[in-house]
């Protein structure tokens, strides 16, 4: 079913604009106005091929500014340098993104120290608890360590009929490793 979805998706977005132009341009042309059709598919194919390539290149474009500015939300401050590995966001349903950054030892002793650790995550804070109102109340956040990871966990409603917000920071024990997630179920 999702393959239909985004089959679709590809169609309405990709092929219907270049179809238009091109029939603008074969219209034109065949009226005698080969010039007029060129410049005018030129015109209609610059922003299109602008907006495609932002939408492809936007997680190549990601910097070290943007990963500070949103972790800062969140009151997790990185005063070191630090690499970012791996970024990706997208999706049409439900919009994720995640990214991934090498950090210091000291930002890493930061982040672990500055809060109070559970054992065990708090059930309301999860993307499909039925214990929380999905669409209306307070933002709920948890700081809980399993095994591997510290985490910190943020559940925000976004109102009626919104999606809500789930975001989820980890920082790996053994490694000096910084994993942020957002997911807009």
């Amino acid at each position: 079913m999702d393959h239909i979805f985004y089959f679709m998706i590809f169609l309405l977005f990709f092929c219907v604009p270049c179809l238009f132009i091109y029939f603008l341009y074969w219209i034109l042309k065949k009226s005698g106005r080969k010039k007029t059709g060129i410049i005018a598919s030129i015109v209609l194919i610059l922003p299109f091929l602008f907006f495609t390539s932002y939408i492809i290149m936007d997680d190549l474009l990601f910097s070290k500014s943007e990963a500070r500015e949103i972790l800062k939300e969140h009151q997790v401050i990185l005063h070191d340098d630090f690499e970012v590995t791996f970024n990706q966001s997208g999706g049409f349903r439900d919009y994720t993104h995640k990214f991934e950054l090498s950090i210091s030892e000291k930002d890493k002793r930061t982040f672990i120290e500055g809060r109070i650790w559970d054992d065990k995550p708090d059930e309301r804070i999860q993307i499909h608890s039925p214990l929380v109102d999905r669409y209306e109340g307070d933002t709920l956040r948890a700081n809980y360590t399993n095994g591997k990871y510290y985490i910190y966990s943020m559940y925000r409603p976004n109102g009626k009929g919104i999606a809500p917000t789930f975001v989820e920071i980890s920082v790996l024990k053994g490694k000096n490793t910084l994993t942020y997630e957002e997911i807009l179920d």
